[in-house]
């Protein structure tokens, strides 16, 4: 039957991928599997839209999605980044009552890829695969400052933006002026923009490449922690993010909080 050839060739392209080095153009994988360009090019369309695949937005090649990554989550050990973020975030919901979260950019919105609630009677949930507003909280924005305006354009669509809270940046301009603030101190505040009440904080982690493939983020109760502790809040958050950076083989400096309005050095 020819769904279950569509599955099996499904199937075939995953696991190309899952063997390859780095990302592969429809073409490669077609001469790999012995198929046309055009049933690859639907293929992998179908795959990368339910997540399994992931386009590099450069090369316009493939590689495995989010989905193929949580689906082997129990052998995360293997997994560099979901191993190493996964102690990172342990540690801060154990150590300092946060909650904690993995995430990254799929279509026009945050994935959540781990997320550990914190050990303290304050708890924001999160599960597994459930996706979060870009604009509205850390993680998505830590991800969408590195981008150009037209890839943010792109990504987010038209504003106004949903207004999850008082204080959510519905609005273009104002979107704009808050991840270039972002860009240049090199992490993300949601002021209860997201939730009432809650207050987040995030920061990229990087490849080798130095290219952004995740963020780490906290999120606590604006009450139980005013804005004078907001510092060692940022500064756990940044180092958390720079050794998840440097298990995948980023060589850059770490950054060091200097101040809210100011940058990270």
């Amino acid at each position: 039957m020819s769904g279950n050839q569509s599955l099996e060739r499904g199937l075939a392209i995953l696991e190309l991928l899952d063997s390859a080095p780095a990302p592969i153009g429809i073409r490669a994988i077609g001469r790999e599997l012995g198929l046309s360009p055009t049933i690859v090019q639907r293929l992998a369309s179908t795959l990368a839209q339910a997540g399994f695949l992931e386009q590099v937005r450069e090369t316009r090649r493939y590689k495995l999605g989010y989905r193929a990554m949580t689906l082997g989550s129990a052998m995360a050990g293997e997994d560099r980044l979901l191993a190493t973020a996964g102690e990172e975030l342990q540690h801060l919901a154990d150590q300092f009552q946060l909650n904690a979260y993995l995430g990254a950019l799929r279509d026009n919105r945050v994935i959540y890829l781990k997320t550990v609630q914190s050990s303290g009677p304050i708890v924001v949930r999160a599960a597994v695969g459930s996706r979060a507003n870009a604009h509205s909280t850390a993680l998505g924005k830590a991800l969408l400052a590195p981008l150009d305006q037209a890839e943010i354009e792109a990504l987010l669509g038209p504003a106004p933006y949903d207004r999850l809270t008082p204080a959510t940046i519905t609005d273009w301009p104002a979107l704009l002026a808050e991840l270039q603030v972002v860009r240049s101190r090199g992490f993300a505040i949601a002021r209860e923009e997201n939730i009432v009440g809650v207050v987040s904080f995030g920061a990229l982690i990087r490849d080798s490449a130095n290219q952004p493939v995740a963020a780490l983020s906290v999120a606590c109760l604006a009450s139980q922690h005013p804005e004078a502790e907001w510092p060692e809040l940022i500064q756990l958050v940044l180092g958390a993010a720079h050794r998840c950076s440097q298990a995948l083989g980023y060589q850059g400096a770490a950054l060091v909080f200097s101040g809210v309005s100011g940058h990270a050095a």
